[in-house]
């Protein structure tokens, strides 16, 4: 099976629909997102409405996507991104408040694990930047490989067989059997790793190949909306860096 893998949307329409198209494209057979469909930018109702053209298989919730329904108290947001999440709260129709209500912390598809911020404690909303988080965080999964998001900069990691763990410097391979992965599938809405191009993940679960892809876009009129929206200028500027 190829799965189409993404993350971190935020409403950001001008980058959804490069990424969902681009996924088309390749073949992709299923789409997996691993959450924050909402907040930060400018197009939630359009880019839900994206989201769900896609038929996604699974669809992960996030902590913006749990501030906009209530369940994650936004005073642990900063100032722009609470204030995105009210606006938003005002943007959206009943359908969209119930997609947001439906969607689950963690899924799994046989060998795939899926969260949005980590294994351990997926409710807590932590950020997995540090190898030792990392290596700590293979505990909580049982899979082969575990996807996720929320930290909005690429990487695949691996475990070995004796438990030691590594980053792969390739952003295209084909994974060794015996060992497992954590592999954060970027944002597509917010890239921060120095990159401002949108950011999906590819998968082929019959032959272990992985492919990190990066694409340019609009990242322009998406900063333009956002301030005709009445929204943070530091969020729309920092798409420009990719940080």
């Amino acid at each position: 099976m190829k799965y189409g893998l993404f993350s971190d949307v935020h409403s950001n329409l001008e980058a959804m629909t490069v990424v969902a198209e681009a996924m088309k494209s390749e073949g992709v057979q299923d789409y997996l997102c691993m959450g924050d469909l909402v907040g930060y930018y400018a197009n939630p109702v359009e880019t839900l409405d994206l989201i769900e053209s896609l038929h996604c298989w699974k669809i992960i919730l996030g902590n913006h996507d749990a501030g906009c329904i209530g369940t994650t108290d936004i005073s642990r947001f900063s100032a722009p991104a609470a204030d995105a999440i009210r606006w938003t709260q005002k943007q959206l129709k009943p359908q969209h408040f119930d997609l947001l209500k439906s969607l689950r912390l963690r899924e799994e598809i046989g060998e795939i694990q899926l969260v949005h911020s980590s294994p351990f404690q997926s409710e807590e909303w932590h950020y997995l930047t540090k190898l030792e988080d990392i290596e700590r965080n293979f505990r909580y999964f049982q899979g082969f490989i575990c996807f996720f998001g929320h930290v909005h900069k690429p990487f695949i990691a691996e475990q070995k067989i004796d438990g030691t763990v590594r980053f792969l410097e390739e952003i295209e391979t084909t994974l060794q059997k015996d060992c497992r992965y954590i592999v954060n599938v970027g944002s597509v809405g917010q890239p921060r790793d120095g990159n401002p191009q949108t950011c999906y993940v590819v998968y082929d679960s019959d032959t272990k190949h992985i492919a990190i892809r990066r694409l340019d876009y609009d990242y322009e009129t998406a900063a333009k909306k956002t301030l005709q929206a009445g929204l943070s200028d530091y969020l729309a500027n920092r798409l420009a860096t990719g940080k």
